[in-house]
This record gives structure tokens, sequence and C-alpha cells, in this order.
């Protein structure tokens, strides 16, 4: 099997693999965020007990910086709530909640992502591959944030033949596509959905020019 194709699967073994690992994905953001910002408020809180008789001027500023912590928790649970719940794709459209989602990349992220419409291929989708599909450009868009230092993204909609092609590109540090580290990058996750699309997935990418994911899925004539 050639890099770029994709194996073929049993589609209920793959859909079982895909939940335990969004299981996997929301313990860790769970852990790595929320978890641990209310474990360290909770210890600073017992230092503040101490202070307010010690020294009430620094308790009174430790307040502050508490408190502001507690802001940053409440929206790392906003953000993970985003992320869960379910996305009315088939009532507003692929298209519209894409824009959402860059809407909000923008506003939470200060990462610009750019939108090229050529074609609504949403429109020769059913809505359970519409809502799939947005998991999977969602998934990317993650991936470029933890990991690619990007400053710019652009994703772009066109139909290509029978197939819908959604391509997304970043001006990050790149990788080498065919040396990833096992755990790295979401790769394996990002190729087993569009399988599970009886899509295809290609990735261009060199180290400090950037990286191009380009999703094929089959449209319903």
């Amino acid at each position: 099997m050639g890099y770029g194709e994709l194996p073929t699967y049993d589609h209920m073994d793959l859909g079982i693999r895909l939940l335990e690992e969004e299981r996997r994905r929301i313990a860790r953001d769970l852990h790595d965020g929320p978890t641990q910002m209310l474990t360290n408020i909770s210890m600073r809180l017992e230092l503040l007990d101490h202070m307010m008789d010690t020294n009430p001027g620094a308790a009174k500023q430790e307040l502050s910086r508490i408190n502001n912590q507690v802001i940053q928790s409440i929206n790392a649970v906003r953000r993970l709530l985003f992320d869960l719940r379910p996305i009315a794709v088939d009532e507003v459209g692929l298209i519209k909640a894409v824009e959402q989602l860059v809407e909000k990349y923008a506003r939470e992220y200060e990462l610009p992502v750019s939108l090229e419409v050529k074609h609504d291929i949403g429109r020769a989708l059913s809505p359970a591959k519409q809502v799939a599909l947005y998991r999977l450009i969602q998934e990317i868009l993650n991936n470029i944030k933890k990991h690619a230092a990007a400053t710019q993204i652009t994703i772009t909609f066109e139909q290509v033949g029978q197939s819908g092609v959604v391509s997304i590109s970043d001006n990050g540090k790149g990788f080498d596509p065919s040396n990833i580290p096992a755990g790295h990058y979401g790769i394996v996750g990002i190729r087993e959905r569009a399988a599970y699309m009886n899509g295809s997935l290609d990735i261009v990418s060199h180290i400090g020019r950037g990286s191009v994911f380009s999703v094929s899925v089959p449209l319903t004539s």
C-alpha cells in the first residue's frame, strides 16, 4: 500500500475505534486543561488562606490572579463544550458550520483562517457525511493549532469530477509526512475519518514550508 492510500476497514469496527479515540481525546483535553487548572487553583487557595493573616496586601493580589485563572478554566470548559456539542449541519449546512468554526478560531485563538468556497459540496453529501467531514476539518485545524505554529490557515472547498475536495493549508513549520512519530499530529485518526467516508487523504508538507491536507470524498449523484 503506497503513501496516501487508505486501507479498507469494516465500518462498524472503524466507527467503534473512532468513538474510543474521541473519548481518549476528551480525557486528555480535560486532564491537560481544566483539571490541571482547578488543581492549581485549589493549591493556591490553601496558600491564600495563610496569606490573609500574614500579608493581606499580597493576598489581595493573589486573589486577583486566582480569579483570572478561574476565568481561564471556565473558558477552557466552554471550548470543550463547543467541540462536543452536536452540530446542526443538516440545518445550517456544512459551509455555514465551517464558517462558525473559522470565526471561533479567530476569536478564541487569534488564528486567522481564510475560507474559499468554489463549490458548496455539502449540498451533494448526506447529513451524516457532512457531520463526519466537519469533524475531520475540526480535527485537522486542532492539530495545526497544537503543532504547526502557523499564523495563517486557508480552507478551500471545490468539486473535482465526482468528488468533493477540501484542502486545508497552513504556513507553519511543516513536517516530514513519511516520518511521523507515533501519536504525533493525529494523522492516523484523520486518515481513519477519511476512510470512514470512503474518501482519501493526501498530505504535502516540507520542513519550514507549511503543510497542505487534501481530503477527497465521493459526492452523491
